[in-house]
């Protein structure tokens, strides 16, 4: 148990995990899910995960909460000079929610800064991973509490847990299995959790500085970085991207040259490269499954290292995976998309089956499911189901005298006159000919029922140039959610039938007086 928190506390930041997992996706989008859950229990601005890396403390996820600002991906910091350093170190308490009464936060340059009001940050726990995962605030989070560092815990635990599965161990100085490594990759769920243990891989095998992996988008003609590993002086963000005629692979593609270790003599011309700074490029194309170049794999240093083809024979090779893994999630992408079109075309069918084509109403199939659901949601103590049948009078010589086309003119105007009385999630259904079912949940009263029956035999009336026919409504109100749907349309049609001939009545005697 959380120190602190009882049973049932207990119990709910468990169930709040629960849900993380049940959602699935990639890794990326299960951390930036338990990063906005986060933000959300604990009220903050800004969630992150930062990695240390080679002395530096890099940004791998972040996300924002509206309006707050943004902590960019990638961005990289020396360790010592970061607040979760000092989270890792125990130099600093999981929860502060008053930067300016707390001396080490108060006086920390981080702090001061990025106009930090209240932090709060506990270390990862993932095998191969050392970082933090972190919530900053400009304004002081006076209800921080107990419960908050809790569910902060069990989030770490829970992208700890997410960051092994994606992580590759590396030490360094560690001679390198590739064979055994690779495998160990291969087995990535994801882009994301195969990629980005070979960025670590690439950085032990070539003693480069950086690794990334891009996405070409020949459409806009622009190189994206997707994912990125940084150490030292280098820092190649995640997400930046450039035109591809500028960039340093299209160079070494079109000059058949995977290997620079020169580049400001050889490609000076590049903005990008003097941007950024990069001397040694190694560089090999990522394949989609037609042989099409979707992407690179880099290594890059800001100065000049010896790299030979053996590192370009491994990069193929990690680059072979890469594509493999884009194929595979292009064929899930295509499946789902496949199975949602039929889905839709399914719904589309079933959407037919149960509507009157003349009158856009549910028929008779349409009625009788809206009704077996109505029956299984009823309940009693809160609630009536009102159904009305309603039963056009004197409809037939209508059809027989001003001809079918007219008929249906009135079938048509009753529907979207009967449609007008209630919600839009009641049901309106024509069940046969001149017969038309309408019901809805109502509060369990006499009065309620009686005076839904009378909005609807207002309405029951359709006028067609000089042709008006009016219709006869039974309504009945159901308590007994053990009825069929059968049983309740012969009540209704029963109260229908009576009240057609209450009519009757009233008229033959308004016509004896």
């Amino acid at each position: 148990m959380f120190p602190g928190m009882s049973d049932d506390q207990t119990v709910g930041r468990r169930a709040l995990i629960g849900l993380l997992r049940a959602a699935g996706g990639t890794v990326a989008e299960q951390i930036t899910r338990a990063l906005e859950l986060l933000l959300e229990e604990l009220r903050m601005e800004i969630a992150f995960v930062g990695e240390f890396r080679d002395g530096q403390r890099v940004v791998t996820h972040s996300v924002s909460a509206p309006g707050a600002p943004v902590l960019p991906v990638g961005t990289a910091h020396p360790l010592e000079q970061t607040l979760c350093h000092l989270i890792f170190s125990g130099d600093l308490p999981a929860l502060v929610p008053d930067a300016a009464v707390d001396p080490l936060l108060a006086a920390h340059p981080v702090a001061s800064a990025y106009g930090v009001g209240a932090h709060a940050g506990v270390p990862l726990s993932a095998p191969y991973v050392t970082g933090t995962l972190c919530c900053l605030s400009r304004r002081p989070g006076a209800t921080l509490n107990e419960r908050d560092e809790a569910t902060l815990r069990a989030v770490a635990d829970y992208v700890s847990e997410l960051l092994a599965r994606s992580t590759v161990p590396a030490p360094p100085g560690t001679p390198v299995d590739l064979t055994r490594l690779a495998g160990v990759v291969a087995d990535g769920d994801d882009l994301e959790g195969l990629t980005r243990p070979l960025l670590e891989l690439i950085r032990q095998v070539t003693h480069l500085d950086t690794a990334f992996l891009s996405i070409v988008d020949w459409e806009a003609e622009e190189q994206r970085v997707l994912y990125s590993l940084n150490a030292g002086e280098m820092n190649i963000p995640e997400g930046i991207s450039a035109p591809w005629s500028d960039t340093l692979c299209r160079r070494a593609f079109e000059q058949g040259r995977p290997i620079t270790t020169n580049v400001p003599e050889v490609w000076g011309e590049s903005q990008v490269a003097r941007a950024l700074g990069i001397v040694t490029y190694l560089t090999v194309p990522v394949h989609d499954a037609h042989g099409a170049v979707v992407g690179t794999l880099c290594g890059a240093s800001n100065t000049s290292q010896e790299v030979d083809h053996r590192h370009v024979a491994s990069l193929e090779m990690f680059a072979r995976l890469v594509s493999g893994q884009l194929a595979r999630e292009a064929a899930r992408a295509s499946e789902r998309a496949r199975m949602a079109a039929l889905e839709e075309r399914m719904s589309k069918l079933r959407e037919l089956a149960e509507r009157d084509p003349l009158t856009g109403l549910l028929n008779r199939a349409g009625i009788q499911g809206w009704l077996a659901t109505a029956l299984l949601e009823l309940r009693p103590d809160v609630e009536q189901l009102g159904v009305a049948f309603v039963d056009l009078n004197d409809f037939k010589p209508v059809n027989d005298t001003r001809g079918h086309a007219v008929g249906d003119e009135v079938l048509r105007r009753l529907a979207s006159s009967l449609s007008a009385t209630g919600r839009p999630g009641d049901l309106y259904g024509r069940l046969a000919g001149d017969e038309f079912i309408v019901a809805t949940m109502l509060p369990p009263t006499a009065a309620a029922l009686a005076a839904w029956t009378g909005r609807l035999r207002r309405a029951a009336v359709a006028q067609v140039g000089d042709v008006r026919v009016t219709a006869s409504v039974g309504a009945v109100g159901i308590t007994d959610p053990e009825l069929t749907t059968t049983e309740v349309l012969h009540r209704a049609d029963e109260a229908m039938y009576r009240a057609k001939a209450a009519a009757r009545d009233n008229a033959a005697t308004a016509g004896t007086a």
